[in-house]
């Protein structure tokens, strides 16, 4: 496939979704500003780390990836059936051609993403890089679960889309708790101070 194909297919899918793409980047702009980001006093370094974890990848995390799963399901066949018929007389392979119709979703949820992001700047509650990056990988693998959920109908696609709901669960528990634990488990010991026995 040469890239001006790819760049063909992927901004025609962009244009054709743009309304869906827009209210997807608005509601993420709205709940990136508005949604909670303090927590409650907590002693314990561990606890700490694991509560500020969990309150600031929720958010990006499972909302972004449900606008990820939104317009990876608008790219299902039929939707846009000018684009299908353009596309299936393209002289592309059927795997380049998946490739590039998943670019569109894939972008868009980067978008929405960032756009969430940028809200949560502006709310003066920016979550640091490293969370960012988490949240967005765990949005692509949703997205890409999804994606396949399109070429299913009716039991079959619940079953699909039910595994999306999996992968962003299972990337929420291992972002926020996988590495607090090998962080206690790798911590130094405390050892008690030696004691000197002195002769009478």
């Amino acid at each position: 496939m040469t890239a001006r194909a790819l760049r063909a297919i992927v901004t025609a899918r962009l244009r054709a979704e743009r309304r869906a793409i827009f209210f997807g980047c608005s509601t993420a702009a709205i709940v990136g500003f508005i949604q909670p980001h303090g927590i409650a006093a907590i002693t314990d370094p561990l606890t700490a780390d694991v509560a500020t974890r969990s309150v600031w990848l929720a958010g990006p995390m499972f909302f972004c990836s449900a606008i990820g799963v939104a317009l990876a399901l608008a790219q299902g066949q039929g939707r846009h059936g000018h684009l299908d018929v353009a596309e299936r007389s393209a002289p592309l392979f059927g795997r380049e051609l998946a490739r590039a119709k998943a670019a569109a979703p894939l972008l868009a949820a980067t978008l929405s993403a960032l756009v969430y992001w940028i809200a949560q700047y502006l709310s003066g509650f920016a979550a640091p890089p490293t969370f960012f990056i988490l949240a967005l990988a765990s949005v692509y693998a949703t997205t890409l679960v999804a994606l396949n959920a399109t070429l299913y109908r009716n039991g079959r696609r619940a079953i699909a889309l039910s595994l999306c709901v999996g992968t962003v669960a299972i990337a929420y528990v291992l972002a926020v708790y996988a590495d607090p634990a090998q962080t206690q488990r790798g911590a130094p010991q405390r050892r008690p101070p030696p004691f000197f026995f002195l002769g009478g």
